[in-house]
């Protein structure tokens, strides 16, 4: 039984070294363990020499502990694998687009609605900026026809007032901006 502890003990140290098999390696551990006491006990009693029980029984322990912890890591392996794989890529990928989406439209979506020639301005400053260095270009209509935002700015008065209007495109980016004069609603010098 001692030799069989020790070649237990053995097998179970390759199968640590190999550590995907460290679970089949703590059951010929365990076995191990329990044939070394078994034979040193046995031959301990018969005054026997029992430095290979021992050597088996030493061995199959530190092996037990080796691969206990390894087993622990592949637990922990595989269920945080487990975990991991069943998270959707996609939609960690939707949120960054959609926060990318919401970062862009947020430079401009402030400026909707009634505003002053002067901040009109600043949208159509924006507008050029954006256009000269982003994918997501927008395209400006003043009183329904296509402008250049740099030559709209030259129209635009500061003692009038403007309303804007944003669309989006199919993906959600704001890629048109409707500018219309507000005739009925003209500052006069005691406003400013």
């Amino acid at each position: 039984m001692g030799i069989a502890a020790l070649v237990l003990g053995i097998i179970a140290f390759v199968l640590a070294v190999t550590f995907v098999l460290a679970p089949l390696g703590v059951v010929l551990a365990v076995i191990g363990l329990i044939l070394g006491i078994v034979d040193t006990v046995k031959k301990g009693k018969t005054g026997e020499k029992k430095a290979i029980s021992m050597a088996g029984m030493i061995l199959s322990a530190v092996m037990f502990i080796v691969l206990m912890v390894e087993s622990f890591f592949i637990f922990i392996g595989v269920t945080t694998y487990g975990i991991l794989s069943n998270y959707d890529v996609n939609e960690v990928r939707s949120e960054i687009e959609t926060s990318t989406m919401e970062t862009f439209n947020s430079k401009f979506s402030g400026y909707e609605g009634s505003q002053t020639g002067s901040r009109v301005k600043i949208v159509l400053n924006n507008i050029s900026i954006n256009n000269s260095y982003n994918d997501h270009e927008i395209d400006v209509y003043y009183n329904g026809l296509m402008e250049d935002a740099d030559e709209l700015k030259e129209k635009i008065s500061a003692t009038q007032k403007y309303t804007i209007t944003f669309y989006k495109d199919i993906d959600g980016y704001i890629n048109r901006a409707y500018i219309m004069p507000s005739y009925s609603s003209s500052m006069d010098n005691t406003q400013l």
